[in-house]
């Protein structure tokens, strides 16, 4: 891997993070076009290096809330009404995908990470997308059974070509949320999950050579992408739906279904 190409990787990994269009997918898909080797870098350390990058990026938006939910959430449980918070209800939404995760790991990573699972999950979570965006229902706030829901759409989103904020994002849609409140309460839920995965996977961390020279462009560029696509995000779903991002999944869906069946040279 080249600078170059770290730069590359990151700016995918931050773009795909946040844009509901499957990290994974791209991670699958871009590695493979571009041919880009892994040999002088620990691929852990390199991963865990760009979720701290994308983590930046999403305390520059999010974080300043993120804050005010926290302190707000510890008064409110001072005062006998934790239960209510929005704190409670994010810890509680956390939960299901941490178990996957913990569970799960071995299972996604040795029977999921294939070309046709990724491509239906991209195609399954595409029509989801574009009904939520079409349903007509009551308008509600956010409930702990509502949130519990996003939580277990958090935990789906570890196979691959899910989109953890397409998935929850729709999630939200589909039970009643405004969108407003869909895309805020996603990405605030995004912060203790990619916290929790950086920090335990900490320990595979090694630098060593131009390694790291390498992890530090990769993880600059996840930052500074990441931010750039999160703000984005937020802007366009103000004024727009998911279609886009929708009908950009189903033609990925397609391009890794005909990649798969394309002898490697």
């Amino acid at each position: 891997m080249t600078v170059l190409q770290s730069i590359l990787m990151g700016a995918v990994q931050g773009i795909t993070e946040f844009l509901p269009i499957s990290s994974s997918a791209h991670l699958i898909v871009i590695p493979w076009f571009f041919n880009i080797p892994q040999g002088n870098i620990n691929p852990l350390t390199y991963d865990v290096m760009l979720h701290f990058g994308t983590l930046f990026a999403v305390l520059l938006v999010y974080g300043r809330k993120f804050v005010r939910v926290v302190i707000e959430g510890l008064v409110d449980f001072r005062d006998g009404r934790g239960r209510d918070s929005m704190l409670f209800k994010m810890v509680i939404a956390t939960i299901p995908a941490v178990v996957a995760g913990f569970l799960g790991k071995d299972i996604i990573e040795t029977y999921l990470r294939a070309p046709f699972v990724t491509a239906f999950m991209l195609s399954l979570v595409s029509i989801l997308m574009i009904v939520s965006e079409r349903i007509n229902i009551d308008r509600s706030e956010l409930t702990m059974p509502i949130a519990i829901a996003i939580g277990v759409a958090q935990a789906i989103a570890l196979v691959p070509g899910t989109s953890r904020s397409g998935i929850t994002i729709t999630m939200a849609l589909l039970l009643g949320l405004k969108k407003s409140e869909a895309v805020d309460f996603s990405f605030m839920l995004s912060i203790p999950i990619i916290l929790g995965v950086s920090l335990y996977e900490l320990r595979h961390v090694h630098f060593q050579g131009e390694g790291a020279t390498l992890y530090a462009f990769g993880m600059l560029s996840a930052f500074i992408f990441g931010a750039f696509s999160l703000k984005f995000l937020v802007e366009y779903l103000k004024r727009h739906t998911l279609d886009l991002f929708a009908y950009y999944r189903i033609g990925l869906a397609l391009v890794i279904l005909v990649f798969s069946l394309v002898p490697r040279v």
